[in-house]
């Protein structure tokens, strides 16, 4: 399930996508059906798909061809003749369209990819809205039920690849969940659909340029789509990412693993209240960041990405020997779960600086932590006075901003006066008005 999302700039590249997966699609046994929403001013394709159209329109995906597809009861508004212009950036959409799929086309295995752009709190703005909508995580889970939830989720997007995001679409309760997920920690390229789609296949194809599995061993092989494994096919994905897209940084994640990680990290915050303020706040600065390349001026690119590296940050925190033995050890413990967590991770040579600090299969994953006791030199406030979209509360009021994070509310007691969770160390750490006002945040712990 293909949710192409060119209702902004990102349309220059999709239809290159689509002719991607014309090309590689050469087995039957698996279906590939596309919501494709495009917009004025970028790509002229008139010939991948039927026209140089503008609208959002429904596709079946065969080898070197398509078929333009009625949306039935869940779409009326789209038929193989008229025109519809989908909110794509609305979560009942995507609910809309997955649920679509399931109905007309079902399988014993779904993969869902989001294809458009992100900047690690919100993706796949569609800018026909009329106030530049997105989607974001915490709307996925609300809008998104257990009847929608895939195997494998592919964020083809920039920069979604943290623990917060992640938590969300984690496997339990009645929400959207995927078992696996692939996504990027910093900026990010289209993923090369005919080299991943060409390898699904029984058949033997010698025109292919066979590569060594990097992260496997051995020979990279086709996988048969009839009876592959999720975990396979999430493999062969990661290889054809790695392949192809050596200058960014991915990672492969077992999803059904995160609520330990989460719970790990809880019980450390709580330990880390007893620890050196200044030596923690040294530690963040120090981490490895995931920083868009959006600016020259690092302060700017901290303050919009205070995304840094969980396992670095914590193997940290585990080797400080100014630390009782107590947070060491639940830091280090940390840093083991999160290594069941990420399957394979790699970051990226040339395009981004080098560095030591970035474990292959461990690293890859970051979590949204600022230097919060940074100063913002035009509007003289903190870091962590910027971070309000990031919040367990309903944000949708602020602009560009959700909120309402599992990651901040699950495990916390509001107002009990003592920190229950990451995200209440974080204001402990920051934000030291913690009386009924929330101080810059509006919460109280």
């Amino acid at each position: 399930m293909h949710y192409s999302v060119g209702s902004n700039s990102s349309e220059t590249h999709l239809m290159s996508d689509i002719e991607e997966m014309k090309q590689g699609k050469i087995s039957n046994d698996y279906n590939l059906v596309a919501l494709v929403d495009r917009i004025e001013g970028f790509s002229n394709d008139s010939v991948t798909l039927d026209g140089n159209f503008t609208d959002t329109r429904l596709y079946k995906i065969e080898h070197n061809s398509y078929q333009r597809l009625d949306g039935g009861e869940f779409f009326p508004e789209i038929t193989v003749s008229s025109s519809y212009e989908a909110n794509m950036a609305n979560a009942l959409t995507l609910k809309k369209f997955i649920s679509y799929c399931k109905k007309h086309y079902p399988a014993n295995h779904y993969m869902l990819v989001l294809r458009s752009h992100g900047n690690g709190y919100a993706m796949c703005p569609d800018n026909e809205s009329g106030n530049a909508d997105r989607i974001y995580p915490a709307e996925i889970s609300d809008v998104l039920t257990k009847n929608e939830s895939v195997d494998i989720l592919g964020l083809d997007v920039c920069s979604m690849a943290s623990l917060e995001n992640l938590y969300e679409w984690r496997p339990s309760g009645n929400s959207f969940s995927a078992d696996y997920v692939l996504a990027s920690a910093p900026l990010s390229g289209a993923w090369a659909y005919d080299a991943i789609l060409g390898r699904l296949t029984d058949q033997e194809r010698p025109e292919l340029t066979v590569d060594s599995n990097f992260f496997e061993g051995g020979a990279e092989s086709n996988i048969n789509p009839t009876d592959m494994t999720p975990l396979q096919f999430s493999n062969l994905l990661f290889e054809e990412i790695y392949d192809n897209q050596r200058w960014s940084s991915w990672g492969l994640f077992d999803n059904t693993k995160i609520s330990q990680v989460k719970s790990a990290i809880d019980k450390a915050s709580v330990l880390l209240t007893k620890e050196n303020k200044e030596l923690i706040s040294e530690f963040i600065e120090s981490t490895l960041g995931y920083y868009h390349n959006i600016s020259n001026d690092l302060e700017v690119a901290q303050l919009t990405c205070p995304y840094i590296d969980a396992y670095h940050f914590w193997s940290q925190i585990g080797e400080c020997k100014e630390f009782v033995d107590s947070t060491r050890v639940q830091s280090k413990l940390v840093c083991s779960y999160l290594d069941e967590f990420v399957v394979h991770s790699y970051h990226g040579n040339g395009y981004f600086p080098e560095t030591s600090n970035f474990t292959n299969s461990k690293s890859g994953v970051y979590q949204i932590i600022p230097i919060g006791n940074k100063t913002y030199s035009q509007s003289k406030n903190s870091y962590w006075s910027h971070c309000n979209w990031f919040h367990p509360h309903d944000r949708s009021d602020h602009d560009n901003s959700y909120g309402k994070y599992d990651w901040c509310s699950d495990g916390a007691i509001e107002r009990n006066q003592k920190v229950d969770n990451f995200y209440e160390f974080l204001d402990y750490l920051f934000d030291p008005e913690n009386d009924s006002s929330g101080g810059v945040n509006g919460y109280t712990w």
